[in-house]
């Protein structure tokens, strides 16, 4: 029976960080997190009037997802993405697919391959973008400063 006290460890409380912040999360509220993306790394290459640019999404540990992910996004034309802005047109540069949501050009669903993988192209006049994802937990995650060249 050595080691067997193990295969059984129950905590009733856990506490986190320096400043002692309690968990409170239930054990399915946590199996939600499993396999969803928590942030992704953005590289851009800026064009005359276009900006290619490619997102690796990431699990909460920073891998790489093995899984497809999908959701929404729009764009921004400040770095906190609390604004809604127009792209003439985003199309697949590689990697997933995007579809238009509505006339307006403001809002984009979006699926990445296999493994979370995306790449756009967005085409306008030249600007500065941010690409916002919306999470699935609700909070805007935003890429980096996407440059639209004159």
């Amino acid at each position: 029976m050595a080691g067997h006290w193990m295969s059984k460890l129950k905590l009733k409380r856990l506490w986190f960080g320096t400043d002692s912040t309690e968990v409170t999360a239930t054990g399915a509220e946590l199996n939600l997190n499993d396999n969803m993306w928590a942030s992704f790394t953005t590289a851009t290459t800026p064009a005359s009037g276009t900006c290619a640019v490619q997102f690796v999404f990431k699990d909460a540990a920073g891998v790489t997802m093995t899984t497809p992910v999908c959701g929404r996004f729009y764009m921004s034309n400040v770095a906190t993405g609390l604004t809604r802005d127009d792209a003439t047109s985003i199309a697949v540069l590689t990697n997933g697919a995007v579809t238009e949501m509505d006339a307006a050009h403001k809002a984009w669903a979006f699926t990445t391959d296999a493994v979370g993988k995306l790449g756009i192209t967005i085409t306008d006049a030249a600007d500065d973008k941010w690409i916002v994802f919306e999470h699935p937990t609700g909070k805007l995650v935003i890429s980096d400063k996407c440059v639209i060249n004159a």
